[in-house]
């Protein structure tokens, strides 16, 4: 027989967040030191492909008692609430602070990982707050496997932590140091092919890329030919 009603879950909400006095929204001139505020329109682009509803709530500068209020404003209609840049260890890097006063609980900070080691995880209220590194290489890098899981999960999947799979490298890979590291790579030559340029500001590189290979700490060097653990990206 046929079945009248189908349980659902509603798509999650993710509110984007942009922080720091030196960003200036998409388009706007960029003279010194100021930069385009691209994580938003790169982010909601990424999280668009997935079943939620984005909303980008724009850029914050450097105040805390700004950030809190927008926090405190976006935990009534987020599911997640998704920050890029203020979450590491400087004078101006306010999001945990700011996320403290407006209540948060912060379950983590830092992951051993290379890009995107300040990640953070909390909630505020009803919403999970994920806090990015504000690099946009780095902020690529997490959202991928960290929004897109939580996504996942909030949808109800079983399995929502993608599973990699084996290629053979087509060039050699140096030895990594104490962090786990993801290495932005192409699809080449009948294997995965590492791109050079894998600074975390290397968007020449992120452009390319096709998938992530992924290595462990304290990792050995790898020659080509070698079967390596690949995250693709589609």
């Amino acid at each position: 027989g046929g079945h009248g009603t189908l349980p659902v879950r509603r798509l999650p909400r993710v509110g984007l967040l942009s922080t720091g006095n030196e960003l200036v929204p998409p388009g706007e001139p960029t003279p010194g030191a100021l930069l385009p505020a691209s994580n938003g329109p790169m982010l909601a682009a990424l999280l668009g492909r997935s079943a939620c509803t984005v909303s980008d709530h724009g850029i914050v500068g450097d105040d805390l008692d700004a950030i809190a209020a927008a926090f405190a404003r976006m935990a009534g209609d987020s599911d997640i609430i998704l920050t890029t840049g203020g979450a590491s260890v400087g004078d101006h890097d306010l999001v945990l602070p700011a996320l403290e006063q407006a209540g948060a609980t912060i379950d983590f900070w830092r992951v051993r990982m290379k890009p995107g080691k300040p990640v953070m995880i909390g909630t505020l209220g009803d919403a999970i707050v994920l806090g990015l590194p504000g690099n946009p290489v780095s902020a690529f890098v997490t959202a991928t496997l960290f929004a897109k899981p939580l996504i996942a999960h909030l949808l109800g999947a079983t399995h929502p932590v993608p599973t990699p799979i084996t290629a053979r490298l087509t060039g050699p890979l140096p030895a990594t140091g104490n962090r786990a590291e993801y290495v932005r790579a192409r699809w080449a030559g009948g294997g995965i092919e590492p791109l050079s340029g894998q600074d975390s500001a290397g968007l020449a590189a992120l452009v390319q890329a096709e998938a992530l290979i992924v290595r462990e700490a304290e990792a050995a060097g790898l020659p080509a030919g070698a079967e390596v653990e690949v995250l693709p990206f589609a």
